[in-house]
């Protein structure tokens, strides 16, 4: 509200300024002396001379200059440009505009040299010359601040380079000139809007406009910024909701935030790496047990729709409650209402606290959508390499190369297989490149991504997909035929898997689910069979029935993370055949009633379950035997 309030007042006596001020000839001429030492040919510059252009020179003034500066001029332009084919005498004429105030304007080919006055005073009324407002700034303090921009009115030669729209449509706006622009760079259009070079070609650039681009209009005029995109980084982003350029759209007010990150920066690299041996405990039984995650991993998510891809990471989320993780929620194009649901899922647990939401949902646009996931690594790789855990969930990314595809097509760019350009791939590498777990010497901190993928009709081997999971160390797969099964999280064992394994695990999960995993699989080969009516003896129905009781185990309700003891207990319950003559139906109810009375009989041995190091044998054999007059005690 302060900074609204002060740069209403200085650009109320920008306005009244040139009535006050006393602006003739000498302080053009004063402009002049400081434009001309700082011509310089820029690299297009040099290429259109080399080539045999002519540069363009166009100087507009407020005040009429005498002909003894216009030959200063002239001279300055032969001795900037000497490999150009300038006439001889003073050449260059000028045009007078008042409505510069003050000063002059020297254009050559793009670059512009501003020296005006209403550029200054248009800098002073936008508040760039002012310090940000405290929250308890006084009437004096404002005062204070605007003497001080005032003493500042007579700031350097601006110099930047203009080019012109020629067209634009759907965010992606094509202009003119701009030579020397970077990809990646930032423009500035009319009205403050804010577009990102995308596209460079010989005679014109492509730039994607994030909002606003229904504002542009054809023959506007362009500015390069020389900067490259920054979003707000800090703790002051913790529980709040932002869009993918970082504002604020939770209507909690601005951010309490000071720093600022590019959205793109370097993967660590090797020698900044090292192994993923920390568990990062998603409290989903299946994935801990089966397919573990280590901080600084990427474990891709992948399934059809509607198969809990969003529950999945949710729960990671919540399950980082006391872990000193933060978290990062991307929503990708989803639908307002899904992310709205999913905030108040975290504010309902109290895990806002810890996470940041970033939303380009499917009413933003495909710039926005873009660069979103971007955005939030440059989030939580600014906590990365501070020493911090952090967990970021892409949901998804399957509609993030969308959204990069429709930017590519309407950029013109060749397209390739399922129309997507042919550097998608590096799209996403790039991006997931980013988490890691860092050495001492680089941070000491990790990230870990939980990609999401949408599949259709299970196909893992669409483009897409298959890039991710490339990419990825390791997927979780979600099975349609599970979920209406009722077996949730409807995790297939069997097309799921970690590269990183045990090394994730602590050790009493790695010693019960090395036997899980055996016996599952013997379960799934001899299910196979099974429904084929074939006659089974007694050990494969035991195996089948073990195998029915052991997925059962495996289902868990949604929302609700199962702590790392209570895992190892279950599962030790059914590797141990505790819950051999259980029903499957009623496994659920069974091991919940065996924690209950284990961790109040027990709390020592329940304490050490979830700890990290190994279980000595004589601790296992204490485990057993706990467990065994646990469940004579119910039986």
């Amino acid at each position: 509200m302060l900074n609204r309030v002060k740069r209403s007042v200085v650009g109320l006596a920008g306005e009244l300024a040139p009535l006050q001020l006393n602006i003739g000839p000498d302080y053009t001429k004063g402009r002049l002396d400081k434009v001309l030492p700082k011509l310089a040919p820029t690299q297009a510059d040099r290429m259109l001379v080399r080539g045999g252009g002519k540069l363009p020179v166009e100087l507009r003034t407020a005040q009429e200059l005498s002909d003894e500066d216009l030959l200063r001029v002239a001279d300055a332009l032969r001795a900037a440009y000497p490999d150009a084919r300038w006439p001889e005498g003073a050449f260059v004429s000028q045009a007078i505009d008042h409505d510069l105030m003050g000063g002059l304007k020297l254009t050559i080919h793009d670059t512009v040299y501003d020296g005006t006055l209403k550029t200054v005073l248009e800098t002073l009324a936008s508040g760039a010359m002012l310090e940000p407002s405290r929250a308890n700034e006084t009437t004096d303090d404002i005062r204070n601040s605007l003497y001080d921009a005032i003493e500042k009115l007579e700031p350097d030669i601006n110099i930047y380079q203009m080019g012109t729209v020629l067209s634009v449509s759907d965010g992606i706006c094509i202009v003119s000139g701009l030579s020397d622009a970077l990809y990646g760079e930032m423009l500035l259009f009319p009205g403050d809007i804010r577009g990102m070079v995308m596209n460079l070609e010989r005679d014109r650039i492509g730039c994607a406009v994030f909002s606003g681009f229904e504002r542009i209009e054809v023959g506007d005029q362009v500015r390069r910024t020389g900067t490259v995109l920054e979003v707000p980084v800090g703790e002051g982003l913790l529980g709040r909701v932002v869009d993918g350029l970082g504002h604020p759209i939770d209507g909690l007010g601005e951010l309490s935030v000071k720093d600022q990150a590019p959205i793109e920066y370097p993967a660590p690299t090797i020698i900044e790496r090292r192994g993923v041996k920390v568990p990062l405990l998603t409290g989903i039984k299946a994935v801990d047990a089966l397919v573990p995650i280590g901080r600084g991993q990427r474990e891709l998510i992948i399934g059809d729709r509607q198969t809990g891809k969003t529950a999945m990471g949710i729960d990671a989320i919540l399950n980082q409650h006391d872990q000193d993780v933060i978290c990062i929620y991307v929503a990708i194009g989803q639908k307002q209402t899904t992310v709205a649901s999913v905030a108040q899922v975290l504010r309902d647990h109290d895990a806002m606290r810890y996470t940041i939401i970033v939303c380009a949902d499917a009413f933003h646009s495909a710039p926005m959508q873009y660069i979103a996931p971007y955005t939030a690594t440059a989030m939580g790789d600014y906590f990365m390499r501070r020493g911090r855990d952090v967990l970021i969930v892409y949901d998804d990314l399957s509609k993030h190369a969308v959204a990069y595809r429709e930017l590519s097509l309407l950029l013109h760019r060749p397209s390739g297989r399922e129309a997507y350009p042919g550097d998608v791939f590096y799209l996403h590498a790039r991006l997931l490149e980013r988490s890691a777990r860092l050495t001492e010497e680089a941070g000491g901190g990790s990230m870990t991504a939980l990609p999401i993928i949408e599949t259709y009709e299970g196909d893992i081997s669409a483009y897409i997909p298959t890039n991710v999971i490339s990419i990825t160390d390791g997927q979780i797969f979600l099975e349609s035929d599970l979920f209406n099964q009722g077996q949730r999280p409807a995790v297939n064992v069997g097309l799921s898997v970690s590269r990183v394994g045990g090394s994730a695990q602590t050790g009493p999960m790695r010693q019960v689910a090395g036997r899980l995993r055996m016996e599952l699989a013997q379960y799934r080969e001899l299910a196979s069979f099974a429904q084929f009516g074939a006659d089974l003896d007694t050990s494969t129905k035991a195996t089948l029935a073990r195998g029915d009781r052991m997925m059962a185990a495996l289902r868990q309700a949604q929302y609700k993370p199962v702590p790392l003891a209570h895992q190892v207990l279950q599962l030790q319950i059914l590797t141990q055949g505790l819950a051999d003559s259980v029903e499957p139906s009623e496994i659920p109810a069974f091991c919940e009633q065996m924690i209950d009375d284990f961790d109040h009989r027990y709390p020592a041995l329940m304490k050490r379950l979830g700890e990290r190091g190994r279980l000595t044998d004589d601790e296992l054999n204490k485990l057993n035997a706990a467990l065994t007059d646990t469940c004579e005690a119910l039986q």
